[in-house]
């Protein structure tokens, strides 16, 4: 179902819906013993191209519990699996998706699928690669993770058993120390030869890149100094 806003702001043009916006905004600036609040706003035009382009999302992590459950999310639902569970079959589906699940109040009692208001890429047409400092293909990271069914994992075996996760940079003091034993994919060099794979690497793809770790040892993120030209040519200290 097309959703059309009759609106002077909004033009649907051949390849591209153009929105005039208005963003209003506050700035607040402390004067003496007060604060003067200005309102403020810009006038933007926000273009949404009409044809649904390839996404491609590249996980830092890909072979962790996370990012591992999250392709065989993707995988399962797009072959449409079932597996049988303690309560009977379980269905692939995306409840729990903002975009897939969640709906949306026009007006006047009418709710539309939150997909349904602009051009949306399918969460089953996803492309999925990355990074681990594992060398488990997907199939393995998916059964050391122990968050599906084993039903459901078996059905997957073979189409996560080709997957595996592009080597990583691995800096102990930025990674929870019981990942250790299973660095054994790591990119070797100095900070700018990394730098330089991991450009690559996205380059090839031409992706989305996300970060997936839950746990890390807590360490604060490092400032522009530590990626300076200098910092770069140093060998990271394993």
């Amino acid at each position: 179902m097309e959703i059309v806003v009759n609106s002077p702001n909004v033009k649907y043009l051949e390849n591209v819906i153009e929105a005039k916006y208005e963003y209003q905004y506050t700035r607040a600036i402390r004067e003496e013993n007060k604060i003067v609040v200005i309102p403020k706003s810009e006038n933007l035009v926000i273009r949404t191209s009409r044809k649904v382009p390839r996404l491609g999302v590249m996980l830092v992590g890909w072979g962790g519990n996370n990012g591992s459950t999250f392709t065989a999310a993707v995988i399962a639902n797009r072959l449409g699996l079932s597996w049988p569970t303690r309560r009977g079959i379980q269905k692939a589906n995306w409840f729990g998706s903002l975009t897939q699940a969640a709906t949306v109040p026009l007006g006047d009692d009418v709710f539309v699928p939150f997909s349904q208001l602009l051009p949306t890429v399918h969460p089953d047409d996803i492309v999925i690669d990355g990074w681990d400092i594992s060398n488990y293909n997907l199939y393995e990271s998916m059964e050391r993770a122990q968050v599906l069914e084993p039903a459901l994992i078996q059905q997957l075996k073979p189409h996560m058993i080709g997957m595996k996760p592009r080597p990583s940079v691995y800096y102990p003091h930025f990674i929870a120390a019981n990942q250790k034993s299973r660095a054994d994919n790591v990119i070797e060099g100095t900070k700018l030869e990394q730098v330089e794979r991991l450009m690559r690497d996205i380059s090839q793809f031409k992706n989305l890149p996300m970060w997936t770790k839950s746990l890390f040892c807590g360490q604060p993120t490092p400032s522009a100094s530590v990626i300076s030209s200098k910092a770069l040519m140093i060998p990271p200290k394993i």
